[in-house]
């Protein structure tokens, strides 16, 4: 029998196999990598070289210097290894070629955390002068590593205890696994870190159309200047091959005379760049001018960071649906919860927000694809290739020029990387309105007591956030307080219904390879972001809110308050999730009831059955009663009088008053004996 290791990739590229000849010990000259050349290497180095098994090929290695916790390169050569820690990095390694052979699917950076997981167990056989093994045939020693294992790796432990349980002691693992007699208090504490990790904070509404906002003159700008931009970038390439051609000599500097010969001195001192420098000045405008539009592609699509930084060249699809609409998709790769594997699918977007970064990114990556003398191509079996973000170091007058024969890179375009006068320009300084709102959202979490949401910071901005926000916002825009910040998502709200709303077949079968495929996607996250929306939409109009409540709910809850038994936010997440609450917004408050409402007749968009018949679900407030007679009202001046129209409305609006006379002295409508299961 031969046991191959578990590497989604071709075999001149994967690791040797594991014959039964071999026994459990492998020996160190056997071939656990390899480079994405083929170049073998052995169990004996004590770093694997994982390149060739991620994702766009990006420099990634195993390291098992288990001591050294400092980040960054490694020194050329390697760091000393004493005979005492190489024996326990052989024990690291024998530990991590059974999870190679053995174990799940996994992605580089899976087993990357697997191995920090072991580095605290070896420090820790270290400090004590005995073996892995010991530790791990060793109830008492087991106990004793638990607890010193840092809170953020003890779920990890726990899997690993797991999956070394699983192995067979005599053919697969060489001994037998001790049992942990305090299993139970690791874990307690995985409970207690993940009931108290910070969850991502969407931008409180202010915040999110201040930075949507200013991407837009941002881009207006940019757009304005793009034929200057382009002019000089090829200007410069020309320019650059002639000195070089005359001179021989890669590393010099053109001047400020390409920079004011196209008119764009003022645009790149305001940026923050020094024109005296020339070509580098324009490549640090491009490089910026490439994190603005993933910043846009972010807003308005969802898409995860790698996501959005390897987009293909040729990313945009339009798509006819069956009801005739043009829909604008991003077509991308995605590896999340896919172990490390490539997934084709599409995100949707706006051809006037979504699309228009991709058409401006797409101008300058052009320009450096012809530096190199390359055409990106379109075909689906090379188009990723050619990177969309491009990296601007492939310009011929970067001094760390990349090599143009190996597969091209993207630019890097984390988001701290983003220039300073940059970041000023986008990012809105958080105010005290900003901090009421987020206590709104969350009453529970000390949001002041967090240093990066202090008053007069810029907002501490992640590309996640942006994710959450779209997803909870759009779903659900009656959480939007800004009329503008509701009109700016209005379109994408529409079209991401249609694709990512609940029981949307079609969505499913669109961006699926796999039948789970939509389960990796922007799908799911759309869908709970309905349920959170729910939630918050819930703490803030009823455990927070500032008025009284009427209606059959209304009046349970105001009780509740007023003895003081408030459910909790997590009282209420409970109940959403186990389908015994739900809640969504309406014109006179909300509705409380799960699932669809049976009972509400036609197309009536006012809930005024169910403050009439006294339904159960309603949570009513006199304020949003008072606001609704005053557009029917107004509505009705606008409407024949005498015609059967006008009857209709004013029918309403008589109904409208009696309810608000009612809530207004604090006396609710009475239950009915008909009417009083109305939902």
């Amino acid at each position: 029998m031969k046991l191959e290791a578990r590497l989604d990739l071709p075999s001149k590229l994967g690791s040797d196999s594991w014959g039964d000849a071999l026994g459990i010990h492998l020996p160190l000259n056997h071939t656990i990598c390899r480079d994405p050349d083929g170049t073998p290497h052995t169990i004996r180095e004590f770093v694997w070289p994982w390149t060739a098994y991620t994702k766009n090929r990006k420099n990634f290695a195993l390291h098992f210097y288990y001591w050294n916790q400092l980040t960054g390169p490694l020194p050329k050569g390697g760091l000393y290894v004493s005979p005492e820690r190489e024996a326990l990095i052989r024990e690291l390694q024998f530990l991590m070629t059974r999870q190679l052979y053995y174990g799940n699917d996994n992605a580089p950076g899976t087993l990357e955390g697997k191995l920090r997981t072991l580095y605290h167990l070896a420090r820790f056989a270290e400090c004590r002068r005995c073996t892995i093994h010991a530790v791990l045939t060793d109830s008492f020693l087991l106990d004793a590593f638990g607890e010193t294992v840092p809170d953020s790796y003890v779920r990890r432990w726990l899997v690993w205890l797991s999956f070394l349980r699983k192995l067979d002691p005599e053919t697969q693992l060489g001994f037998i696994l001790a049992t942990p007699k305090r299993r139970k208090e690791l874990e307690l504490r995985v409970k207690d870190c993940r009931n108290n990790a910070r969850q991502h904070a969407p931008l409180p509404t202010r915040v999110y159309a201040g930075l949507i906002n200013n991407l837009s003159i941002e881009l207006d700008d940019i757009e304005a200047h793009t034929p200057q931009l382009l002019a000089a970038l090829r200007d410069g390439l020309r320019m650059y091959a002639q000195v070089k051609a005359a001179h021989g000599s890669e590393r010099m500097l053109i001047g400020r005379a390409l920079v004011e010969k196209h008119g764009l001195g003022d645009y790149i001192a305001r940026r923050g760049f020094n024109i005296n420098v020339g070509l580098s000045s324009l490549t640090g405008v491009v490089t910026e001018i490439f994190q603005v539009c993933k910043l846009q592609i972010h807003v308005f699509s969802g898409m995860r960071h790698e996501e959005v930084r390897t987009l293909p060249y040729h990313c945009m699809v339009t798509r006819k649906s069956g009801h005739g609409r043009r829909h604008s998709l991003i077509a991308g790769v995605t590896t999340k919860f896919n172990k490390g594997r490539r997934l084709r699918t599409h995100w949707v977007t706006t051809d006037r927000e979504g699309f228009r970064a991709i058409r401006l990114a797409k101008q300058f990556a052009e320009v450096i694809y012809e530096s190199l003398g390359f055409r990106p191509s379109i075909s689906d079996s090379s188009k990723d290739d050619s990177p969309l973000f491009v990296s601007p170091d492939y310009l011929p007058w970067r001094f760390n020029q990349k090599n143009a024969e190996k597969p091209i890179r993207a630019s890097v375009m984390e988001l701290y990387r983003l220039n300073k006068a940059c970041r000023l320009r986008l990012i809105p300084i958080i105010e005290e309105q900003d901090l009421a709102e987020l206590e709104e959202i969350d009453q529970f979490r000390a949001w002041r007591d967090e240093p990066e949401f202090s008053i007069g910071q810029q907002w501490p901005l992640t590309t996640h956030q942006l994710r959450r926000s779209l997803a909870v916002y759009a779903n659900a825009s009656g959480l939007v307080a800004l009329p503008s910040l509701r009109r700016q998502l209005q379109h994408i709200t529409r079209e991401m219904s249609l694709f990512y709303g609940r029981g949307s077949t079609f969505c499913r079968n669109f961006i699926a390879i796999d039948p789970e495929g939509y389960k990796r996607h922007m799908a799911p996250d759309w869908q709970d972001g309905g349920d959170e929306a729910a939630l918050l939409a819930f703490t803030r109009d009823v455990l927070n809110s500032k008025e009284p409540m009427f209606g059959g709910a209304g009046n349970f809850y105001q009780r509740q308050k007023e003895r003081g038994e408030v459910m909790t936010r997590q009282d209420v997440e409970a109940r959403m999730k186990a389908g015994l609450l739900s809640y969504t917004p309406g014109p006179l408050g909300g509705c409380t009831k799960p699932g669809g409402c049976d009972e509400r007749k036609g197309l009536a968009v006012i809930d005024i059955a169910c403050a009439t018949d006294g339904c159960k679900n309603l949570v009513g407030k006199h304020s949003k009663i008072i606001r609704v007679i005053e557009l029917k009202r107004a509505a009705i001046a606008h409407i024949t009088a005498g015609s059967i129209e006008a009857s209709f409305e004013i029918e309403e609006l008589e109904a409208l008053e009696r309810v608000e006379r009612e809530w207004r002295t604090h006396v609710s409508p009475s239950l009915s004996s008909t009417g009083g299961t109305h939902a």
